[in-house]
């Protein structure tokens, strides 16, 4: 599948200028460098609560928010937008995202208030963390000023009242099935689907607390916005899983014509083993297919991917490890790196960035601590201590993957007293594996006086970890909505913005 026009941002996510923590600067430098595009959203105000008039800090701010948004955009390589969230107790929260910079705050008793200001603007309003009491008002949903709807966060799922990742209580309860998104497309509602980190340690892009990939024409504000306007989205939890759904010439998004019998076709395109790959249609799965895990196409020459984590730690300590990285490849050559660094834990000055990568290795940078995972808001499978990077590689069994990394301990957050005796300690280790050695099993080791861990994980070849689907819709079934539910054998999601059949 190709990725030519398939961009990865958060629109979703806070710092200090709001309630979270982290200044606006280390959020761009963060987002920058390694999302495509952004959109910083303040808690700006709580329309029926706390703060009608706004947030102080933010009220304050606003003119540095708006600057921030401004210069940080870069046309063809880095995409910003202003935007801010309003959320209320009756209504639910929604973020409203701007196509152009220098607007104002603008403060709504209601939510049909806000709507009606933003009719004669180019933003949109994306409802999110539905599945709360009162997470969505469906009766007021305006799929011109909502063209999208955000489905997964830290605050867990909000596509339907089953499945995994359940909203678990950030800041509201567990709702009734009709703040579900599944409600409100059985409802005729039409939207597309987003995912965002909402994370508050101004950390955008996180991984494990959601990402959007937006089918666009450049990384451009115009482009991207106009992709996110016609639903070209895709939701996925933290790996950057490669989904597509079409009718023909109609991608994600499209309403077809329905009179007529037609042929839907999807790709998928993953980062781990593709455990199920689901086309729901209205709501129920009518087609569930996985890789042929017995088609023989597991090794030769090919692309694979690799994926390589570190982290760990004493189980109820909190020293902070820094690391260093590389990886080279001998027999073969890198073909792409996908970082999946988590926020925790938080460090203003600290930044989890890849160093450099070409055809031959990467090098990179980051942070750990093991204490962190038990202080997140919700500790869902795909939310961790640890970082890794993803690697796709071309080569053969034959290829070796050459693993060096540096580790040392600095600093605990709560001092304990096993972290004094570990601190400022390091150790270096590297290690060598032929991808053959791979698709055998994955590899572990130790880093020695540092009691921090290193897996590399088994070797997925092209043919699990892609899959092409089809399905036949018949002509006289009216009404339809198709979209496809991707997991990954590492609780990773993705799923496809719908399509619609109508007439």
């Amino acid at each position: 599948m190709s990725r030519d026009g398939l961009y990865w941002g958060d629109i979703h996510n806070h710092n200090e200028l709001g309630y979270g923590i982290g200044s606006l600067a280390r959020s761009y430098d963060i987002a920058r460098s390694h999302l495509d595009f952004y959109a910083f959203t303040p808690h700006a105000q709580f329309a029926d609560g706390s703060a009608p008039g706004g947030y102080d800090i933010v009220n304050a701010h606003w003119e540095d928010i708006q600057r921030a948004a401004a210069e940080n955009n870069d046309p063809g390589r880095f995409t910003s937008f202003l935007a801010y969230e309003w959320h209320s107790h009756a209504w639910g929260h929604v973020h409203v995202v701007c196509c152009e910079d220098g607007q104002p705050l603008h403060f709504a008793k209601s939510l049909a208030e806000l709507q009606a200001y933003y009719r004669s603007k180019r933003a949109i309003l994306v409802p999110h963390h539905t599945a709360y009491v009162n997470g969505v008002d469906w009766e007021l949903f305006d799929e011109a000023l909502s063209p999208v709807v955000e489905i997964f966060s830290e605050h867990g799922c909000s596509e339907r009242d089953i499945g995994p990742f359940p909203m678990l209580g950030h800041s509201g309860g567990p709702g009734p099935a009709r703040f579900t998104a599944q409600h409100g497309l059985a409802s005729g509602r039409r939207f597309g689907f987003t995912a965002g980190t909402d994370n508050h340690d101004g950390y955008p892009g996180g991984y494990g607390f959601g990402l959007t990939g937006v089918r666009a024409r450049a990384n451009t504000r115009e482009a991207i916005f106009d992709g996110i306007l016609n639903r070209r989205t895709i939701a996925v939890t933290g790996d950057r899983i490669d989904v597509d759904l079409n009718v023909g010439e109609s991608g994600m998004g499209s309403i077809v014509e329905g009179g007529a019998a037609q042929d839907l076709r999807f790709e998928v395109e993953g980062w781990d083993f593709i455990k199920l790959v689901e086309l729901v249609r209205n709501n129920v799965p009518v087609l569930a297919q996985t890789p042929e895990y017995a088609s023989g196409a597991t090794g030769g020459e090919q692309t694979y991917r690799l994926r390589l984590e570190w982290g760990w730690g004493p189980m109820k300590g909190f020293p902070i490890f820094d690391w260093e990285g590389t990886l080279a490849v001998e027999g073969g050559e890198i073909r792409q790196v996908m970082p999946c660094f988590s926020s925790d834990p938080f460090d203003e000055h600290r930044r989890k960035r890849i160093l450099a990568q070409d055809g031959a290795g990467c090098r990179w940078q980051s942070h750990t601590s093991r204490g962190g995972m038990f202080t997140s808001r919700n500790t869902f499978p795909v939310h961790s201590a640890n970082d890794a990077l993803c690697v796709e590689v071309q080569g053969s069994e034959a290829t070796r993957i050459e693993v060096g990394l540096h580790c040392q301990t600095r600093q605990s957050l709560f001092a304990t007293y096993l972290d004094w005796s570990i601190a400022n300690t390091f150790s270096d280790r590297k290690r060598a594996f032929t991808i053959g050695e791979l698709l055998e099993g994955s590899q572990g080791f130790g880093m020695g006086k540092v009691p921090g861990w290193v897996k590399v994980h088994r070797a997925v070849p092209k043919a699990l970890y892609t899959l092409l689907g089809e399905y036949r819709h018949r002509g006289d079934d009216r009404g339809a909505c198709y979209y496809v539910r991707v997991t990954q054998e590492n609780g990773q999601m993705a799923w496809s913005s719908p399509v619609w059949f109508e007439g």
